[in-house]
């Protein structure tokens, strides 16, 4: 006891030493042997009353700050034998990834899962792989073998003694099997292995535990086997074993070896596909040959290093769908060992991943819990007779994910969608906690003052397409956040807050779809920024917002105002909320058939107010584009045409994608210059942007695109949207023909039908160069189920409109 006290205090004194310098250490005291062991309040009890004492201590631990990690989704009687003194949860997000093609045995089935992780883009990336296998015909899997191990360390005199014990091992096999298997009704143990190390002998117990990934399972086998072993040798030979313990770390337990490598631990699975060319050229944005190339040569340094295994980063697949699926987590390093392989075929790219190691289960653990059950019934491995399925999924999947990613880093594509959107020294952002009844007061010109606000929940489907893009790029508050301000005079205020995400913001946002699409659509993109209308898009809908109010126009939701401040980067308008119970119609971009004639009248009227009241003036105080400076971008423009003509090839749309080109070299040839007045436009005009309410006027937000152009712009973009597919030529003519008449009240009398058209045309070219592109691309990651009807229709209308310009002609 005093030599062990002396150690104990080694490191005191040294620290005391220390603490003479000039950088004092500090170090902790030895504790009083009499003194207190301050136990967590409840220790090892699982009951109410413990977990609320338990609760009660985490307020003490940190001062100022309230620890509260409460739970709605896991109660007490569920987490009994999975943790000790609980106090709570902790979430992690869950993505949905599928459809997979799965082709089990003689049928063809999609499959998903829910990946849960914090890192962004992984769940579009494992999505984009699993679109290639499943074009490319789906993945196949196939199970080696499934094994769990125990190994107990048993220590003699001698050598000698040690070789017996190998012998007597070996001939009681079959006793020490039964023993063991006694212990459980999943446990086969399938064989041990001895391996002798001088006078020390390791007992590999290899057992299949089937559905179970059996570690605790295995644990029970083998203690009652090694009683048994403990009693009888000695008995039959007169040797003593001196000590045995339980594992004597031969197992590989939640760690890596080359043994299980090479011998089993956990599942054996392979899954293996063969990549199409077109599935390799039109999803993954690469090449056979570029893919092999890349793999091939990074071999090289992978054995350099003694790297064991070869993937790209199976470790994210894995480790996502075990935390859903209420795996052990410390079994992910082990199970994440996989040998990726790659050959080029005449019809492809052969792939197969080798996972030898998957120590996973569908019974027992946390599989129970509510979120892990229900992932694996998505993916219906649920229970007994489940785990050989759930292993090939988890391959599977991992497979597409290494697809992607190798793809993605072989293109270029890797760097751009991963580059750092956000800035490392964030301003002092706007807060949703600052938004209180003082922020109101103060920054607003409410009649009364506010007293209190109640948050709603979004009515809106989501935040619309800017938004989301924009949430790339930043943390901030962005998005829309609807409210009700009681008032001090008893009324309510019910109103919707749009906080803005800056321009560049924006851009960068645009630039990590176009990375996920195309790597020199992406380039492309940031080399013209300045040059689209996305530029300084959060100073110019505030702009706009104030121009309409004062121009007293009653077009759009009621403004309250507006606040900007430049160094804290807030740039927030305060709206009417649009209840979608006083709306006729209300997001309506994909239900033409909704549109009546008098309603896209009344859209007409109203967007013509707009026209009329700024034509031909100044607008350089609304931080506007001039509409005609887009051809400036053409190559960027060019970079959306040959995607989407890849992307789009199934629906035989290459003669449209032929047009555009030519769309293209007309304008360089003869500029986009119209022949009426340019006024402010709404430039992004479509019913996701309309509402009409139910007193039958028209209401029109999200100016955050405006430009300065031709009116005719938004009239074919809001009838792209609103005609319906096969619509008669007349009623189309007679639309225009009516706006033409309202459009000559700036343009003048002499303002021609013929120049009328002839700007219809020029506009439909620009919108299905800038934004039909646009909405192609991004539908190939974020679906909107509108965009070919809509390309399409644009197209029939510019037929109509060029006819009828050359009836004239």
């Amino acid at each position: 006891m005093e030599n062990l006290a002396h150690l104990l205090c080694v490191p005191l004194a040294l620290s005391q030493k220390k603490s003479k310098m000039k950088d004092k250490v500090l170090s902790p005291q030895p504790m009083n042997a009499q003194a207190h062991y301050p136990h967590i309040p409840g220790q090892g009890k699982n009951h109410p009353e413990a977990l609320q004492l338990r609760r009660s201590y985490l307020d003490t631990l940190v001062k100022g700050i309230n620890l509260n990690y409460d739970s709605q989704g896991l109660h007490l009687e569920q987490i009994q034998n999975n943790i000790e003194n609980f106090v709570g949860t902790t979430e992690i997000p869950l993505g949905l990834v599928g459809p997979l093609l799965f082709q089990n045995q003689d049928q063809s089935e999609w499959v998903h899962t829910a990946l849960a992780t914090t890192e962004g883009a992984l769940v579009a990336s494992m999505n984009r792989g699993a679109k290639a296998l499943s074009e490319s015909g789906g993945f196949r899997s196939h199970i080696l073998h499934q094994k769990m191990l125990r190994t107990p360390m048993f220590t003699f005199q001698s050598m000698h003694e040690a070789l017996a014990f190998d012998q007597w091992v070996k001939r009681h096999f079959e006793v020490i099997r039964g023993i063991a298997q006694e212990q459980s009704n999943h446990a086969e143990l399938l064989e041990i292995k001895n391996v002798v190390v001088g006078k020390i002998v390791h007992l590999k117990f290899i057992y299949s535990t089937h559905d179970a990934a059996g570690q605790n399972m295995t644990t029970a086998c083998t203690w009652q086997a090694c009683l048994y072993i403990d009693k009888q040798f000695p008995e039959e030979t007169d040797f003593e074993i001196l000590n045995f313990v339980i594992d004597g770390n031969g197992a590989s337990d939640k760690k890596v070896s080359f043994y299980s490598m090479q011998n089993g631990r956990g599942i054996h699975v392979i899954a293996e596909a063969l990549i199409t060319h077109e599935a390799l050229s039109r999803t993954l944005r690469t090449t056979a040959e570029d893919m092999f190339r890349a793999f091939n040569h990074s071999m090289a340094i992978s054995r350099f290093d003694g790297m064991i295994g070869y993937n790209i980063n199976i470790a994210n697949a894995i480790a996502g769908i075990f935390a859903s699926t209420g795996q052990d987590l410390a079994c992910i390093h082990e199970s994440s060992i996989g040998i990726l392989q790659l050959e080029p075929t005449d019809e492809g790219l052969y792939v197969s991943l080798s996972l030898p190691n998957l120590v996973v289960g569908t019974v027992g653990g946390g599989t129970h819990l509510p979120i892990a059950s229900q992932t694996l019934e998505l993916m219906s491995c649920k229970g007994p007779g489940s785990a050989r399925r759930f292993a090939q999924l988890i391959a599977g999947f991992a497979l597409s994910l290494e697809l992607s990613t190798l793809a993605a880093i072989v293109s270029g594509q890797f760097v751009r969608a991963h580059q750092s959107l956000g800035r490392n020294k964030p301003k002092n952002w706007l807060l949703k906690a600052d938004l209180n009844p003082d922020f109101f007061n103060n920054q607003f010109a409410f009649h009364h003052p506010v007293q209190s606000i109640e948050w709603l929940p979004n009515p809106f489907e989501d935040n619309g397409i800017l938004t989301e893009l924009s949430r790339k790029a930043t943390k901030k508050l962005i998005g829309l956040f609807p409210a009700d301000l009681h008032l001090e005079s008893g009324k309510k205020l019910e109103l919707i807050l749009k906080s803005k995400a800056l321009g560049s913001e924006l851009n960068q946002g645009l630039h990590f779809m176009a990375s996920n699409i195309d790597a020199k659509l992406a380039d492309e993109l940031q080399a013209q920024q300045t040059k689209l209308e996305y530029a300084n898009s959060h100073l110019k809908e505030l702009r706009v917002y104030q121009a309409l109010q004062k121009a007293g126009l009653g077009i759009m939701p009621k403004f309250y105002g507006a606040v900007e401040n430049e160094e804290q980067e807030i740039y927030l308008l305060a709206l009417e909320r649009l209840n979608p119970d006083q709306l006729q119609l209300f997001n309506a971009e994909n239900h033409p058939e909704a549109w009546t004639l008098e309603m896209q009248h009344q859209v007409i009227r109203s967007i013509h107010q707009v026209h009329k009241a700024f034509a031909d003036k100044d607008l350089s105080d609304l931080e506007l584009q001039d509409a005609e400076d887009f051809r400036e971008a053409r190559t960027l423009f060019q970079a959306f045409i040959d995607v989407n003509r890849k992307d789009y090839q199934h629906l035989n749309l290459d003669p449209y994608f032929h047009k555009m080109q030519g769309f293209l070299k007309e304008f360089e040839e003869k500029g986009t210059k119209g022949k009426g007045r340019k006024t402010l436009i709404h430039n992004d005009f479509n019913p996701r942007n309309i509402a009409i309410r139910n007193n039958d006027q028209a209401c029109i937000y999200d100016w955050e695109l405006a430009q300065k152009g031709l009116a005719q712009r938004d009239i074919f973009e809001f009838l792209a949207f609103s005609m319906e597919a096969g619509f008669k030529a007349n009623r189309l003519l007679v639309l225009f023909d009516w706006h033409f008449s309202l459009a000559q009240e700036y343009n003048g009398k002499e303002y021609s039908r013929k120049d009328y058209l002839e700007d219809m045309a020029l506009v439909a070219k620009s919108f299905l160069l800038q934004r039909v592109n646009f909405y192609l691309s991004g539908s190939t990651l974020v679906n909107y189920p509108f965009i070919e009807r809509v390309f399409k229709t644009s197209f029939e209308m510019l037929a109509v409109v060029e006819r009828e310009i050359r009836r004239l002609s």
